[in-house]
């Protein structure tokens, strides 16, 4: 069984019957008003079948994204794998979470599962779990405050 489906914020996925919701984010102000909310999917009920916390997320963020860069590469399949880094380079500089959550409102970012159950109807069930918030390489500018071009 795959978990999958591209979830936009507000929109039901049709894939998977839930919707991406951010609880205790004012997208008008930008601003967190609930430090307990999170990011959350729902069902047609209003259940939360999965979330992630405001906490939880904010120290990734930071960590994670405060100074990135973005390298573009080509990747040729033949075995063993061989990458080409190519030029330019995107350097993101200087964020903060609202921002990021901004991106998601404005549908910039999408929630992207990838979660396989193998046996599930068994005792020996294994889950293999890839969830990722993903967004299109061009829209990188709506999560930094300066965003940079630099040839290597």
């Amino acid at each position: 069984m795959y978990f999958t489906g591209m979830h936009r914020a507000n929109e039901r996925c049709n894939a998977t019957n839930l919707t991406l919701t951010i609880r205790g984010f004012d997208a008008g102000k930008g601003k967190i008003v609930n430090v307990t909310g999170g990011i959350e999917l729902l069902d047609d009920a209003g259940k939360v079948s999965a979330g992630w916390s405001f906490n939880d997320l904010i120290k990734h963020w930071g960590r994670k994204h405060a100074s990135t860069a973005y390298v573009p590469y080509e990747k040729q399949a033949t075995p063993p794998p061989k990458y080409r880094y190519l030029s330019p380079v995107q350097l993101g500089q200087g964020t903060d979470f609202s921002k990021y959550l901004s991106a998601i409102v404005a549908g910039h970012v999408v929630f992207d599962p990838g979660a396989k159950i193998s046996e599930a109807s068994s005792k020996k069930s294994r889950v293999k779990a890839r969830s990722q918030f993903r967004i299109a390489i061009r829209k990188l500018d709506v999560l930094y405050y300066r965003l940079e071009f630099v040839d290597l």
